[in-house]
């Protein structure tokens, strides 16, 4: 995987050790995980709940979200569970009860993105922003991130473009700094990020 790659390159220029463990009670306490989201949170030792859409982004929405326990019959939404990340995938109702999942959840009035991109951020600091679905022809250099991100903040912020209004910026979802894609091509970058993040989800109990 290109996460395996990224972690190998940086582990072999800076002379890290880099283990395969499959058992996660196996992985010392000094090393730093990188692996499925289940696999990484038995290394940490709890489940951490999603915080999509954080406080200090809201302004950066420009759509109704909301949390709720309700299926939200007769509404096109984009909904996915609220209580732990990969419990099932995010996707689009249709007003139905098609492929209804059990609650709690995490809804999103529908909005139409042309392009995407993550950014990845380390104690409060975008440390690069990588495009990673839309146009595959031009794939289009991540915009300048013009946001006020707390000091410490660790994690991935998705942004997208809207179609009609390439200009226009909006928050798609926010992730925890683990068990995320890596979209660039420094791969020290990618490494360092895991690293800030998995102490950040440390000292700070995420």
């Amino acid at each position: 995987s290109r996460e395996a790659m990224a972690i190998t390159t940086f582990a072999t220029l800076r002379r890290h050790q880099v283990r395969l463990f499959q058992n996660p009670q196996d992985v010392p306490k000094d090393f730093i995980p990188c692996g499925s989201v289940e696999w990484t949170l038995a290394i940490l030792g709890k489940t951490v709940t999603p915080d999509y859409y954080p406080t200090f982004l809201q302004e950066h929405l420009h759509r109704k979200v909301w949390q709720t326990n309700e299926w939200p019959l007769g509404k096109k939404v984009f909904i996915k569970p609220s209580d732990k990340y990969k419990r099932f995938t995010g996707f689009v109702t249709n007003g139905g009860y098609r492929k209804k999942k059990r609650g709690p959840y995490w809804c999103s009035e529908v909005i139409a993105f042309d392009n995407e991109w993550r950014y990845y951020v380390a104690n409060g600091k975008v440390m690069t922003g990588e495009w990673y679905w839309g146009d595959e022809i031009n794939t289009p250099d991540a915009p300048e991130l013009n946001v006020t991100i707390p000091d410490g903040y660790c994690g991935a912020l998705d942004f997208g473009s809207v179609i009609g209004h390439p200009e226009q910026l909006l928050l798609v979802e926010a992730n925890h700094p683990f068990a995320c894609g890596w979209y660039g091509k420094k791969h020290e970058l990618y490494a360092e990020w895991l690293i800030a993040g998995w102490n950040y989800m440390l000292s700070n109990n995420q």
